[in-house]
């Protein structure tokens, strides 16, 4: 698995660090969401508990996966602006038990 980073932005209004990349899986299953994160974070040195993936997506018959990350400055300012279903996926908070 590699990743080539098309894009990277910075936006100060919402104290983050969005990041636009290509994931190639050659004779490979599309990589999980854990394993892009991995690297990615060792790639970039982000702070695995401020970034999350909001999506990666594979074309049918293709090698290349494309993905959005976003990098936040800090914990309190993800938690207020990323949707609760978008943390939980990305296992940076635990679902309840009713």
């Amino acid at each position: 698995m590699e990743i080539r980073i098309i894009e990277t932005k910075e936006n100060p209004l919402l104290g983050r660090k969005e990041i636009y990349f290509e994931v190639i899986h050659e004779g490979e299953p599309t990589p999980s969401r854990k394993d892009v994160k991995g690297k990615l974070v060792a790639m970039l040195d982000l702070n695995p508990e401020t970034t999350v993936i909001q999506y990666i997506r594979s074309y049918f018959g293709s090698k290349v996966s494309k993905g959005y990350a976003k990098a936040y400055e800090s914990k309190e300012r993800m938690m207020y602006i990323e949707p609760e279903y978008i943390l939980k996926r990305d296992g940076l908070i635990q679902e309840q038990e009713e």
